[in-house]
């Protein structure tokens, strides 16, 4: 299964027990899983609580789930800052309208690229770096047009 896709539960009919793709995993799928059911929703997994059968797929599917999605998590937690302090300050410089000083104070800030300048809370990014709201919307402005 690929993280792109997500699990599809499958259930059998009642008559010749052929499998077909079922509305939602049943809770006891979900908690064989080791999950509740407002996770599982989280997960934009749909939840059919009419369900009371426990087919081991839609479990072992539910766990596979779960791990790519861990692994995902895992890698992206690794993967280190793209760019370093000096690297950050001329690229914010490079922004019209971010001159050399303030591209320091915003990487002090933890705004080490563009994109972090493009969809940074003006006001908490103000309270860190001391630059006034307005100056800095300006910044977000012209940010955005390069992201």
């Amino acid at each position: 299964m690929s993280f792109d896709m997500t699990p599809e539960p499958v259930v059998r009919a009642p008559k010749d027990k052929r499998p077909r793709i079922g509305r939602g995993f049943s809770k006891k799928e979900i908690e064989a899983a080791e999950l509740t059911i407002p996770e599982t929703r989280d997960m934009g997994l749909i939840v059919d609580l009419r369900r009371r059968t426990l087919h081991e797929e839609n479990v072992e599917a539910l766990k596979n789930y779960v791990a790519e999605i861990d692994d995902i998590i895992e890698a992206m937690s690794l993967e280190e800052p793209a760019t370093d302090v000096a690297t950050a300050i001329d690229e914010l410089s490079s922004i019209r309208g971010v001159s050399k000083a303030n591209a320091e104070a915003l990487a002090g800030a933890g705004i080490l690229t563009i994109s972090d300048l493009a969809y940074c809370d003006i006001e908490k990014t103000s309270n860190k770096t001391g630059i006034d709201e307005d100056k800095i919307t300006s910044m977000v402005k012209a940010a955005l047009k390069k992201v």
